[in-house]
Protein backbone atom coordinates (compact mmCIF):
# COMPACT_ATOMS: atom_id res chain seq x y z
CA UNK A 1 0.00 0.00 0.00
CA UNK A 2 3.08 2.28 1.34
CA UNK A 3 4.63 1.49 -2.31
CA UNK A 4 0.88 3.00 -4.06
CA UNK A 5 0.48 5.87 -2.14
CA UNK A 6 3.87 7.54 -2.23
CA UNK A 7 4.19 8.16 -6.05
CA UNK A 8 0.27 9.29 -5.95
CA UNK A 9 0.95 11.71 -3.05
CA UNK A 10 4.00 13.01 -5.49
CA UNK A 11 1.68 12.78 -8.44
CA UNK A 12 -1.15 14.96 -6.56
CA UNK A 13 1.78 17.55 -5.15
CA UNK A 14 3.31 17.96 -8.68
CA UNK A 15 -0.16 19.01 -10.48
CA UNK A 16 -1.13 21.11 -7.50
CA UNK A 17 2.06 22.70 -7.96
CA UNK A 18 2.35 23.58 -11.56
CA UNK A 19 -1.73 24.27 -11.70
CA UNK A 20 -0.70 27.46 -9.39
CA UNK A 21 -0.03 30.12 -11.97
CA UNK A 22 -2.24 28.80 -14.61
CA UNK A 23 -5.24 29.29 -11.65
CA UNK A 24 -4.18 32.72 -11.01
CA UNK A 25 -3.93 33.64 -14.74
CA UNK A 26 -7.46 32.47 -15.60
CA UNK A 27 -8.94 33.89 -12.35
CA UNK A 28 -7.68 37.61 -12.97
CA UNK A 29 -7.74 40.06 -15.38
CA UNK A 30 -5.14 43.25 -15.72
CA UNK A 31 -6.69 46.70 -14.33
CA UNK A 32 -4.90 49.05 -12.23
CA UNK A 33 -5.97 49.89 -9.49
CA UNK A 34 -4.83 53.68 -9.00
CA UNK A 35 -5.83 54.42 -12.89
CA UNK A 36 -8.90 55.92 -12.77
CA UNK A 37 -8.40 57.77 -9.79
CA UNK A 38 -10.64 61.29 -9.65
CA UNK A 39 -10.33 64.46 -8.20
CA UNK A 40 -11.59 63.51 -4.68
CA UNK A 41 -10.91 59.84 -4.22
CA UNK A 42 -8.13 59.04 -1.44
CA UNK A 43 -6.15 55.74 -1.99
CA UNK A 44 -4.46 54.21 1.03
CA UNK A 45 -2.06 50.99 1.42
CA UNK A 46 -2.51 48.80 4.50
CA UNK A 47 -0.14 46.23 5.86
CA UNK A 48 -1.91 43.69 7.81
CA UNK A 49 0.64 41.60 9.93
CA UNK A 50 -0.27 38.48 13.07
CA UNK A 51 2.01 37.48 15.76
CA UNK A 52 2.98 38.78 18.85
CA UNK A 53 6.32 40.92 18.96
CA UNK A 54 9.00 41.22 20.59
CA UNK A 55 12.42 43.26 19.82
CA UNK A 56 13.66 41.57 16.63
CA UNK A 57 10.28 40.87 15.00
CA UNK A 58 9.18 44.62 15.70
CA UNK A 59 12.33 45.12 13.10
CA UNK A 60 11.38 42.20 10.29
CA UNK A 61 7.24 44.18 10.25
CA UNK A 62 8.76 47.63 9.88
CA UNK A 63 11.20 46.22 7.24
CA UNK A 64 7.81 45.28 5.50
CA UNK A 65 5.86 48.70 6.05
CA UNK A 66 9.37 50.59 4.67
CA UNK A 67 9.37 48.77 1.70
CA UNK A 68 5.74 49.23 1.08
CA UNK A 69 6.07 53.20 1.95
CA UNK A 70 9.03 53.46 -0.73
CA UNK A 71 6.68 51.15 -3.14
CA UNK A 72 3.37 53.99 -2.72
CA UNK A 73 5.15 57.53 -1.80
CA UNK A 74 2.46 58.80 -3.33
CA UNK A 75 -0.29 57.29 -0.62
CA UNK A 76 -1.50 57.09 2.76
CA UNK A 77 -0.17 54.30 4.64
CA UNK A 78 -2.39 52.36 7.51
CA UNK A 79 -1.14 49.42 9.69
CA UNK A 80 -3.47 46.50 11.41
CA UNK A 81 -3.03 43.36 13.16
CA UNK A 82 -5.20 40.69 13.31
CA UNK A 83 -3.82 39.52 16.93
CA UNK A 84 -5.70 41.98 19.15
CA UNK A 85 -3.00 41.11 21.99
CA UNK A 86 -0.19 42.60 20.03
CA UNK A 87 -1.13 46.30 20.39
CA UNK A 88 -3.98 47.41 21.72
CA UNK A 89 -3.62 50.41 20.09
CA UNK A 90 -3.39 49.32 16.41
CA UNK A 91 -6.71 48.35 14.80
CA UNK A 92 -7.56 45.12 13.61
CA UNK A 93 -7.99 45.16 9.75
CA UNK A 94 -12.18 44.88 9.68
CA UNK A 95 -11.66 48.25 12.59
CA UNK A 96 -8.82 49.78 10.19
CA UNK A 97 -11.13 48.96 7.06
CA UNK A 98 -14.34 51.13 8.92
CA UNK A 99 -11.88 53.55 9.82
CA UNK A 100 -10.75 54.37 6.18
CA UNK A 101 -14.14 54.42 5.11
CA UNK A 102 -14.92 56.91 7.41
CA UNK A 103 -12.24 59.15 6.77
CA UNK A 104 -13.22 59.15 3.16
CA UNK A 105 -11.25 56.34 1.62
CA UNK A 106 -12.35 55.21 -1.99
CA UNK A 107 -9.23 53.11 -3.06
CA UNK A 108 -7.50 50.36 -0.67
CA UNK A 109 -4.56 47.88 -1.63
CA UNK A 110 -3.66 45.80 1.05
CA UNK A 111 -0.88 43.27 1.72
CA UNK A 112 -0.58 40.45 4.50
CA UNK A 113 2.55 39.55 5.84
CA UNK A 114 1.18 35.46 6.13
CA UNK A 115 3.76 33.03 4.59
CA UNK A 116 0.50 30.72 3.79
CA UNK A 117 -2.89 31.21 2.53
CA UNK A 118 -4.39 29.41 5.99
CA UNK A 119 -7.41 30.56 8.14
CA UNK A 120 -5.48 33.94 8.94
CA UNK A 121 -5.67 34.76 5.19
CA UNK A 122 -9.25 33.51 4.50
CA UNK A 123 -10.23 35.47 7.18
CA UNK A 124 -8.64 38.31 5.78
CA UNK A 125 -10.13 37.92 2.15
CA UNK A 126 -14.11 37.28 3.76
CA UNK A 127 -13.11 40.44 5.61
CA UNK A 128 -12.60 42.51 2.41
CA UNK A 129 -15.17 40.71 0.49
CA UNK A 130 -17.38 41.95 3.55
CA UNK A 131 -16.77 45.82 2.52
CA UNK A 132 -16.25 45.39 -1.20
CA UNK A 133 -19.37 47.63 -1.53
CA UNK A 134 -18.11 50.52 1.02
CA UNK A 135 -15.02 51.50 -1.02
CA UNK A 136 -14.47 52.12 -5.31
CA UNK A 137 -11.86 49.73 -4.85
CA UNK A 138 -10.08 47.20 -2.71
CA UNK A 139 -7.87 44.87 -3.63
CA UNK A 140 -5.43 42.31 -1.47
CA UNK A 141 -2.27 40.96 -1.89
CA UNK A 142 -1.80 36.83 -2.16
CA UNK A 143 0.53 35.68 0.71
CA UNK A 144 4.17 34.43 0.65
CA UNK A 145 4.12 31.14 -1.01
CA UNK A 146 1.32 31.99 -3.78
CA UNK A 147 3.20 29.83 -6.99
CA UNK A 148 5.57 27.74 -7.85
CA UNK A 149 7.77 30.86 -8.86
CA UNK A 150 7.00 31.71 -4.83
CA UNK A 151 8.47 28.44 -3.79
CA UNK A 152 11.40 28.21 -6.07
CA UNK A 153 12.11 32.36 -4.70
CA UNK A 154 11.88 31.34 -1.27
CA UNK A 155 13.63 28.17 -1.02
CA UNK A 156 16.66 29.29 -3.01
CA UNK A 157 16.70 32.56 -0.14
CA UNK A 158 16.54 30.76 2.82
CA UNK A 159 18.79 27.91 1.52
CA UNK A 160 21.39 30.98 2.48
CA UNK A 161 20.36 29.56 6.12
CA UNK A 162 21.69 26.18 5.32
CA UNK A 163 25.03 24.16 6.84
CA UNK A 164 27.65 22.10 4.37
CA UNK A 165 28.24 18.35 4.60
CA UNK A 166 24.84 18.23 7.28
CA UNK A 167 21.33 17.58 6.33
CA UNK A 168 19.20 20.72 6.35
CA UNK A 169 15.75 20.88 7.31
CA UNK A 170 13.58 23.49 7.08
CA UNK A 171 10.95 23.43 10.14
CA UNK A 172 7.34 25.03 8.95
CA UNK A 173 4.68 25.80 11.20
CA UNK A 174 0.91 24.96 10.69
CA UNK A 175 -0.40 26.75 13.13
CA UNK A 176 -3.53 27.77 12.03
CA UNK A 177 -4.42 24.80 10.38
CA UNK A 178 -4.60 25.86 7.00
CA UNK A 179 -0.99 25.06 5.35
CA UNK A 180 -0.31 21.49 5.61
CA UNK A 181 -0.57 21.25 1.80
CA UNK A 182 1.19 23.97 0.90
CA UNK A 183 4.48 22.92 3.01
CA UNK A 184 4.38 19.61 1.47
CA UNK A 185 4.47 21.40 -1.89
CA UNK A 186 7.90 23.63 -0.55
CA UNK A 187 9.37 19.91 -0.11
CA UNK A 188 8.41 19.03 -3.34
CA UNK A 189 10.13 22.04 -4.47
CA UNK A 190 13.24 20.74 -3.01
CA UNK A 191 13.51 17.95 -4.51
CA UNK A 192 12.09 19.30 -8.24
CA UNK A 193 15.15 21.90 -7.77
CA UNK A 194 17.59 18.62 -6.96
CA UNK A 195 18.46 19.65 -3.77
CA UNK A 196 19.26 16.71 -2.05
CA UNK A 197 20.46 17.01 1.65
CA UNK A 198 17.08 19.36 2.20
CA UNK A 199 14.07 18.30 3.85
CA UNK A 200 11.03 19.80 5.17
CA UNK A 201 9.44 18.72 8.43
CA UNK A 202 5.90 20.43 9.31
CA UNK A 203 4.58 21.06 12.88
CA UNK A 204 0.94 19.63 12.61
CA UNK A 205 1.18 19.08 9.05
CA UNK A 206 3.17 16.87 6.12
CA UNK A 207 5.68 16.04 6.29
CA UNK A 208 5.44 15.23 9.75
CA UNK A 209 8.67 14.78 12.26
CA UNK A 210 8.46 10.94 12.05
CA UNK A 211 8.88 11.32 8.13
CA UNK A 212 11.88 13.46 8.71
CA UNK A 213 12.96 11.03 11.14
CA UNK A 214 12.62 8.14 8.57
CA UNK A 215 14.62 10.05 6.07
CA UNK A 216 17.70 11.04 8.20
CA UNK A 217 17.64 7.15 9.24
CA UNK A 218 17.16 6.33 5.39
CA UNK A 219 20.51 9.09 4.49
CA UNK A 220 22.47 7.54 7.23
CA UNK A 221 22.81 11.42 8.55
CA UNK A 222 24.88 12.05 11.42
CA UNK A 223 24.38 16.19 11.67
CA UNK A 224 21.39 17.72 11.33
CA UNK A 225 20.67 21.67 10.73
CA UNK A 226 16.94 22.71 12.09
CA UNK A 227 15.76 25.87 9.90
CA UNK A 228 12.85 27.72 11.32
CA UNK A 229 10.84 28.35 8.39
CA UNK A 230 9.19 30.88 10.19
CA UNK A 231 8.66 35.34 9.26
CA UNK A 232 10.16 36.14 12.76
CA UNK A 233 10.50 34.51 16.17
CA UNK A 234 7.52 35.83 17.61
CA UNK A 235 5.41 32.26 16.86
CA UNK A 236 6.42 30.72 21.03
CA UNK A 237 4.40 27.20 20.23
CA UNK A 238 6.61 26.51 16.48
CA UNK A 239 9.79 27.48 18.50
CA UNK A 240 9.18 25.33 21.86
CA UNK A 241 8.05 22.49 19.09
CA UNK A 242 11.60 22.90 17.58
CA UNK A 243 13.75 22.71 21.17
CA UNK A 244 11.86 19.90 21.64
CA UNK A 245 12.81 18.38 18.41
CA UNK A 246 16.38 19.27 18.92
CA UNK A 247 16.12 17.27 22.08
CA UNK A 248 14.62 14.14 20.35
CA UNK A 249 17.63 14.47 17.68
CA UNK A 250 19.76 14.59 19.63
CA UNK A 251 19.05 11.50 21.77
CA UNK A 252 18.56 9.55 18.81
CA UNK A 253 22.09 10.35 18.39
CA UNK A 254 22.04 13.16 15.78
CA UNK A 255 24.60 15.90 16.25
CA UNK A 256 21.77 18.78 16.15
CA UNK A 257 22.08 22.59 15.39
CA UNK A 258 19.40 25.61 15.07
CA UNK A 259 19.04 28.37 12.79
CA UNK A 260 19.03 31.50 14.58
CA UNK A 261 17.63 33.63 12.05
CA UNK A 262 14.46 34.00 10.03
CA UNK A 263 13.24 34.54 6.85
CA UNK A 264 12.14 38.24 7.34
CA UNK A 265 15.67 39.32 8.07
CA UNK A 266 15.97 38.23 3.58
CA UNK A 267 15.97 41.22 1.43
CA UNK A 268 14.66 38.67 -1.47
CA UNK A 269 11.35 37.44 1.19
CA UNK A 270 10.56 41.09 1.67
CA UNK A 271 10.49 41.78 -2.23
CA UNK A 272 8.15 38.72 -2.55
CA UNK A 273 5.84 40.58 -0.50
CA UNK A 274 5.99 43.81 -2.34
CA UNK A 275 5.98 41.57 -5.34
CA UNK A 276 2.84 40.45 -4.42
CA UNK A 277 1.27 43.88 -3.66
CA UNK A 278 2.11 45.18 -6.92
CA UNK A 279 0.53 42.48 -9.12
CA UNK A 280 -2.89 42.86 -6.67
CA UNK A 281 -2.37 46.68 -7.66
CA UNK A 282 -2.31 46.09 -11.37
CA UNK A 283 -4.98 42.72 -11.62
CA UNK A 284 -8.27 42.20 -10.65
CA UNK A 285 -9.56 39.31 -9.37
CA UNK A 286 -12.87 38.63 -11.97
CA UNK A 287 -15.88 37.62 -10.14
CA UNK A 288 -17.85 34.21 -10.14
CA UNK A 289 -19.76 35.07 -13.17
CA UNK A 290 -17.21 36.60 -15.02
CA UNK A 291 -15.17 33.35 -14.86
CA UNK A 292 -17.97 31.69 -15.70
CA UNK A 293 -18.35 33.65 -18.91
CA UNK A 294 -14.61 32.75 -19.51
CA UNK A 295 -14.74 29.43 -19.96
CA UNK A 296 -18.06 28.89 -21.78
Amino acid sequence: MKRILTPLFSMLLTCFAFTLPTMAQTSEMEQDLFENLREGDKAVVVAVHEGTLDGSAIGTYERINQQLRQAYPNYAFREAWTSRSTFKQVPTPDELLSQLQKEGYTHVLIQSSDLTDGINMQCLRQTVEEVKGKFKHIRLGEPLLSSTEDYEKAVQAASIFGQPKVVNVFVCADADNGNATQFAVLDYTLRNKDMKGWHVATIEGLPTFAHLLKQLKSEKAKKVHLIPFLLTNDNKAALETLREWQEELDEEGYKVSVEMHYLGELDDIISLFCNHIRHAEKYRRLTAREQKLITR
